[in-house]
């Protein structure tokens, strides 16, 4: 498939475009810096120049593509509102480029999600992170008002380490109880490019966890 990765140059991006490449796909990577994307020079990789808050620079890169992924993340900004800045045009860039699958990375514990957090990982999110996560949640729900063929992944805490692909998928809605633990972020990507290349999880959000 051809495939567009917003955030290919983050801890979790890398590995959506690393696995994607192993597979057998062509990329094009949105990035600000290509100097820090090592595949800019592979054969399947097209690297477009610009910003995810600009709906121009997302079509350009959305263009001839099946699938989006976005997995921009904050860093260690907890007061970043990256994801309002980027959902709008996000989906402006996709219905002009005529792209319906989108597989948007946001966290468990985003807006309303956080019902479904352990009550640690609540508590300790709503002391560090809590302007990120409401912004996190607005994005969300901006991404599920729209006529996309969207996914929303929810990880819990990150861990670091290989694929397992042992990792559990929980739906938010039609489920009960709290979620704990950490998923590796080869997990996560595995499940953002899984999800991107098949009709799994259409207009669902999903806890990922081990």
């Amino acid at each position: 498939m051809q495939l567009t990765v917003l955030g290919a140059t983050g801890p979790i991006g890398r590995q959506v475009l690393q696995q994607a490449l192993a597979a057998g796909h062509r990329v094009t990577a949105l990035v600000r810096d290509p100097a820090r994307l090592p595949q800019r020079d592979e054969e399947r990789v097209t690297v477009v120049i610009g910003d995810a808050a600009s709906a121009a620079d997302v079509e350009e890169a959305a263009r001839g593509s099946q699938a989006l992924i976005c997995a921009l993340g904050p860093g260690k900004d907890y007061k970043s509102t990256l994801a309002t800045r980027t959902a709008g045009p996000v989906l402006e860039a996709m219905a002009a480029a005529g792209v319906e699958r989108l597989v948007w990375l946001s966290a468990l514990g985003s807006g309303d999600t956080a019902r479904r957090q352990s009550l640690f990982q609540a508590t300790a999110a709503k002391l560090v992170m809590g302007t990120l996560m409401a912004d996190k949640g607005i994005a969300d729900e901006t991404i599920a008002r729209s006529d996309r063929a969207w996914t929303i992944a929810l990880p819990v805490m990150f861990g670091s380490g290989q694929t397992t692909a042992d990792y559990k998928t929980i739906p938010l809605d039609g489920t009960h109880g709290r979620v704990g633990g950490r998923i590796n972020r080869a997990d996560v990507a595995d499940f953002l490019l899984s999800a991107a290349t098949s009709d799994l999880w259409v207009r669902r959000r999903v806890i990922l966890t081990r």
